[in-house]
């Protein structure tokens, strides 16, 4: 009995990193709930300087331009600064972002890329510790 309970520890944390993985794959990072999805202009970057481990680096976040559908213009700094040396945007660009309806300053990026690290690594280790248990079995 204590076999099974072994055996299926591994298993059943597995499984849970997976549901925990798949739940978070499609929730970027300051998701707006109900939102109101647009088209933005990406018109320039917002700078500062930030830190690690005591040596600075450039930050950077897009400030967009986009229209609410009562046609008011909205400019407005994405609240996440990134290094330099990673944004994918450049001046011009234009990307889907979903703002509040509540604060149209609060905004999220569809698909920033923020959301694919920790969801990759808890689908991966959950399916690792699955498959290895399983042959930890079937060997022993």
């Amino acid at each position: 009995m204590i076999e099974y309970l072994i055996i299926s520890l591994p298993v059943l944390t597995g499984i849970i990193m997976i549901l925990c993985g798949l739940i978070i794959r499609n929730r970027p990072r300051g998701r707006v709930k109900n939102g109101v999805p647009a088209e933005a202009l990406i018109i320039d970057f917002a700078v500062r300087t930030a830190y690690m481990k005591k040596i600075p680096y450039k930050a950077v976040s897009p400030v967009v331009e986009f229209q609410t559908p009562d046609g008011k213009k909205v400019n407005a700094v994405y609240p996440f600064f990134i290094n330099e040396d990673y944004v994918r945007f450049r001046r011009g660009d234009i990307i889907k972002i979903c703002y509040d309806r509540n604060n149209i300053n609060r905004f999220h990026i569809e698909n920033d890329g923020s959301k694919s690290n920790l969801s990759f690594i808890l689908l991966f280790s959950g399916l690792f510790m699955i498959v290895a248990d399983v042959i930890m079995f079937l060997k022993y």
